[in-house]
């Protein structure tokens, strides 16, 4: 109780000790107010909190859509690996969910909510601490759980430092002493705030241009390829793609190897050369690449410049490269030689033996269909799925065919060769990610400021003690947390001094096994 008036004025808003309103409980009810006692309420906190771990489980049910196949549909890949959930997960945008704008409003409203609360509580709190008085009301130390009142007051002053001697600081109002320590532990959960307003306001400048970047480069083997996010002044080339098999005998993995009857990746490596362009502030001037560095990009050992990394992802060879054919007469006989088609590459006209030659006519490198006007209709650029219309000449006749990858249909009657499909040799591809996180320092110091605001809150103690000899000695004691390690304080101070050990009327004194219950 802060004094003789307080129970007859039925104050409601006032704080446990000596301090000012909490602006939330007042009773105005403007705009502003309203608004203020919304963003400082607890139950809209953990309100906010619940929601967002909600969303962030939901998130995990399938994987968001950066880790999906490099160059698949989401659409087409959530719906046909997990049905009408995987459709409704990605109509609902839990694909890309932490850059979802629902979610940072999210995120942003609790980073609001935490500013709002601690200054709300905050700024009593710091006016509390700052005014407080060293003089009390008689009923506020009779109030209090740690008292005791004995007529002796020769020794206050030998009391008053033995605490000090134990880092209390001492305020003295005539023969009123407030003694203080740790005053500290009040600022813990406010620290704690400040470390999480800091680590989420990193988190929402991950949405800024410029402060964070994670994209992924697909370079097929022997291509060079302009860095994004650099406009233009850097180029990287895949020289060569290397991919190492685990063929090693003789270690304790050799039984597991065996058992998946997979092939095993040990390492898998990009040859790369670094360029930078010369002619980036040329307008309209093709790149003048200027090498660099050549750097073995590795798994966990990326390549390093400005702000960015360039870190080895994963590979891909699912892009044909090139298709070798054989002629076969009626008979299913082989005629002339084999002839090898360059999907990047394509000649018009191959010669297969004297007199015999076999002349491109159409191309799709992923056919879908074949039109009114009869031409091949590609779905992609890319050779996933090649389609050609061959033509085979003699001396005497020509012949036209359609050659699918698993089947063939002649266009013309009565074809003597049929083309048949031999082999195939795919390109080798690297998929690097680009990496760049300005806000990295920033969501790290958050975190630790949160830590110390955390470490402060549960071991420091905010203690007080008051002290008066004005009729008898008196004294009080109150504490934020662990009245137990209060009382082995004052109690050896007071034994030293001739009194008798401090008064607990909530706990059990286990010294007299007497049950001291709160008004008896």
């Amino acid at each position: 109780m802060i004094n003789s008036d307080y129970d007859k004025k039925k104050i409601k808003d006032l704080m446990r000790y000596d301090g000012s309103a909490i602006r939330s409980k007042t009773r105005s009810r403007s705009i502003f107010d309203k608004i203020w006692i919304f963003f400082t309420s607890i139950k809209v906190g953990v309100a906010i909190i619940l929601i967002i771990a909600i969303a962030s489980s939901i998130g995990t049910i399938f994987p968001q859509e950066y880790f999906i196949p490099v160059g698949a549909d989401p659409l087409q890949y959530y719906t046909e690996n997990y049905g009408t959930p995987g459709r409704l997960y990605y109509e609902l945008g839990f694909h890309n969910l932490y850059s979802s704008w629902w979610f940072i409003i999210l995120i942003g409203m609790l980073a609001l909510s935490l500013i709002a609360a601690s200054i709300d509580r905050g700024v009593p709190l710091f006016k509390s601490l700052k005014n407080q008085r060293a003089k009390k009301h008689p009923t506020f130390y009779k109030r209090q759980r740690l008292n005791l009142q004995q007529a002796n007051t020769k020794n206050t002053e030998r009391v008053i430092e033995g605490f000090r001697k134990k880092g209390y600081k001492v305020k003295e109002d005539q023969n009123h002493y407030l003694l203080e320590k740790g005053r500290l532990s009040r600022w813990g959960p406010y620290i704690n705030h400040t470390g999480l307003i800091i680590l989420l306001f990193g988190s929402m400048l991950r949405f800024f241009p410029g402060m964070y970047v994670d994209e992924l480069i697909y370079i097929t083997e022997g291509d060079t390829v302009q860095v994004p996010e650099t406009d233009g002044q850097y180029y990287v080339e895949n020289n060569e793609f290397i991919v190492d098999i685990y063929e090693e005998e003789g270690t304790v993995f050799d039984a597991t190897v065996q058992n998946t009857n997979e092939t095993i990746v040990s390492n898998y490596q990009t040859d790369m050369t670094f360029y930078e362009n010369q002619n980036v502030d040329v307008v309209g001037a093709p790149p003048d690449l200027e090498v660099v560095e050549d750097y073995s990009l590795q798994v966990n050992h990326p390549y390093q410049f400005e702000q960015f990394e360039l870190y080895q992802s994963s590979y891909d060879n699912s892009q044909m490269k090139s298709m070798t054919f054989q002629l076969e007469d009626s008979n299913g006989e082989t005629v002339g030689d084999r002839f090898t088609v360059a999907l990047d590459n394509l000649e018009s006209t191959y010669e297969v033996g004297e007199g015999l030659a076999v002349e491109v006519r159409a191309y799709a490198p992923d056919f879908l269909e074949i039109d009114e006007n009869g031409a091949l209709i590609s779905e992609t650029p890319t050779p996933v799925n090649p389609a050609f219309v061959f033509e085979v000449t003699d001396d005497t006749s020509s012949e036209l065919s359609l050659l699918q990858i698993m089947s063939s249909t002649d266009i013309t009657q009565g074809n003597e060769y049929s083309v048949k499909f031999v082999e195939n040799e795919n390109h080798w591809a690297t998929v690097l990610t680009l990496k760049k996180d300005l806000t990295l320092p920033l969501i790290a110091t958050g975190f630790v400021i949160f830590l110390i605001g955390l470490f402060i809150g549960s071991y420091i103690n905010h203690r007080r003690i008051w002290i008066n000899d004005e009729n008898g000695f008196n004294i009080s004691a109150h504490t934020n947390k662990n009245y137990f390690g209060l009382k082995k304080e004052i109690n050896p101070v007071l034994e030293d001094n001739g009194y008798g050990e401090i008064f607990d009327r909530d706990a059990q004194d286990f010294d007299k096994g007497v049950i001291i219950v709160e008004g008896k």
